[in-house]
């Protein structure tokens, strides 16, 4: 059977499916920024502002509302915004931006490469765990595959118009999913046509033609965020949060930041990086170099913006994964038609390197961090199996890449990661809700809290309070802006963690402890506030 058939997208569509979507409808969305999300698709729900987004009569236009629009559609079916219809649309976009994966992959290096590089994709950690939340970087990083499939295309199609008209689509759907950043793209495309043709090559871009698809795809929105009086897009979003902050050096250190997201959250397979890029870009054929060419502006674009930006996020170089997937797919695939025995041989012990480290970590006693720690099974038995399994992964893995069993290591690698990944697909979620179980926590509040109370809070995870209580929940910095709410005759109900505790005890504030809860390893208490 032939692997340039399109039904072997099957394969990786069906192993996306099987890690991202179970269990999503038990997340427990208790980051502010998920909880975002959240509430503007319940606001277009509940008081109509599809167009320009809003909490309360707050109005919030960070992002456009494309990834809101997803999110508030799934949920008329119910009439509200819950867990599974927040989380969905991620999920969906993270398992399509793999079978977009797959067709890119074959026009690049043939069925088998797109094949392997889907499933690459499928199998890495920090896809995963993005794959999975309440965050719009997916959507964007969906359209953003699809929009260098069809630049692809049109490269391979003597500058086919169709296929141009489809790239800039889906840029402009990328722009709506989360604003500028889903343009990142153009850059990369005149990066290549440049390194390709010379400056004149930006030509075939049809850089008219685009402004023009992008502007109709985008006008619902930026029309609407134009017209409306309540704030200034361009003051709020473009200067403050694009160009002004984003111009600043802080440090020569930071020229590592992206390391450390592309080295550790795209395991097991940041391994063969190296390797692939140099294979491809200085062994390869003339037409697999350009191909790594073309794939090396994408990353290096992402790489050097998120440098020097100075609101650096790991998410921000989720766009990279799928074109670093493409390269280690490549690479694979030579390697399955013809081993290279010194490079499996190297690689092989650094699987088993990665593997007796992922043990060790599973078993020793470390500190982490809560979203750290819900990913490690809460079962000491539980651990000492898991990493009992890793190390013999690991043993098994050198000895197939000694003997030049190429396949048995990708299998082996890939079998691995999708097992670790199922468990903690069927299993994370009941952890993080033990950890921060602020729905918990929301319910012990509004036993104590009246509708018309006065509710504050000073805890990070505000905007969560406001999903699951369904009220608004202002956010109080210092005990100065307290002191402004709080009277002699009435009492205002806080939330407060430990460290803002101290701070009120030490203002002269009377704290009447109501509730307790313990979110994110801090202690949280729900208090009447008196002076």
């Amino acid at each position: 059977m032939a692997l340039n058939r399109t039904a072997w997208i099957l394969l990786p569509l069906l192993l996306a499916a099987t890690l991202f979507l179970p269990a999503i409808g038990q997340r427990t969305i208790f980051i502010s920024d998920e909880a975002r999300y959240a509430l503007l698709a319940r606001d277009m729900i509940d008081r109509g502002h599809w167009l320009v987004p809003h909490i309360g009569d707050e109005v919030h236009m960070e992002k456009p509302p494309l990834f809101m629009w997803a999110i508030a559609v799934l949920s008329l079916i119910r009439g509200d915004v819950t867990e599974l219809t927040a989380t969905l649309p991620a999920a969906v976009c993270a398992i399509a931006a793999v079978g977009v994966t797959f067709l890119l992959g074959r026009a690049l290096f043939g069925g088998l490469g797109g094949l392997l590089a889907a499933i690459v994709l499928a199998t890495t950690s920090g896809y995963f765990w993005l794959a999975r939340a309440v965050l719009a970087d997916m959507m964007m990083t969906f359209f953003i595959v699809c929009s260098a499939w069809a630049f692809w295309t049109a490269l391979e199609t003597s500058g086919s118009v169709r296929a141009l008209v489809a790239c800039y689509a889906c840029l402009g759907l990328a722009l709506s999913s989360k604003g500028p950043a889903g343009l990142i793209p153009l850059l990369a495309f005149a990066a290549f046509l440049v390194i390709e043709r010379g400056w004149r090559g930006v030509a075939p871009l049809r850089l008219p033609l685009g402004v023009a698809i992008i502007a109709i795809i985008a006008s619902p929105w930026a029309i609407a965020f134009a017209v409306q009086r309540e704030a200034s897009y361009v003051q709020t979003v473009l200067r403050d949060d694009y160009i002004g902050p984003h111009v600043a050096w802080a440090g020569v250190r930071e020229l590592l930041f992206a390391a450390g997201p592309l080295g550790l959250k795209f395991l097991p397979w940041s391994v063969f990086v190296p390797a692939a890029a140099w294979l491809g870009c200085r062994n390869a054929d003339a037409a697999t170099r350009r191909k790594f060419r073309f794939l090396l502006c994408w990353v290096l674009v992402y790489v050097v913006l998120v440098t020097i930006s100075t609101h650096k996020r790991e998410r921000y170089l989720l766009p990279v994964y799928p074109a670093l997937a493409l390269m280690v797919g490549w690479l694979w695939q030579q390697w399955l038609a013809s081993p290279d025995d010194r490079a499996l041989r190297i690689h092989g012990w650094l699987w088993s390197a990665l593997a007796l480290g992922a043990a060790i970590a599973l078993v020793l006693p470390l500190r982490l961090r809560s979203e750290e720690a819900v990913l490690l099974p809460a079962s000491p038995a539980l651990k000492l199996v898991a990493a009992a399994g890793i190390v013999v992964a690991g043993a098994v893995g050198v000895w197939a890449a000694s003997t030049s069993r190429g396949r048995l290591v990708f299998v082996l690698i890939a079998l691995t990661t999708t097992s670790m990944l199922t468990y903690e697909a069927w299993t994370m979620e009941r952890r993080r809700t033990q950890r921060f179980d602020v729905k918990g926590f929301a319910r012990q509040i509004a036993t104590h809290v009246g509708a018309d109370d006065e509710l504050v809070a000073f805890e990070t995870a505000r905007l969560s309070y406001d999903f699951y209580l369904r009220r608004p929940v202002k956010g109080i910095r210092d005990a100065g802006e307290l002191a402004a709410s709080v009277g002699r005759d009435r009492a205002v109900f806080a939330i407060v963690d430990e460290r803002a505790q101290r701070a009120l005890d030490a203002s002269g504030f009377r704290l009447d402890v109501l509730e307790r809860a313990r979110l994110a390893d801090r202690a949280v208490i729900l208090a009447s506030v008196t002076r």
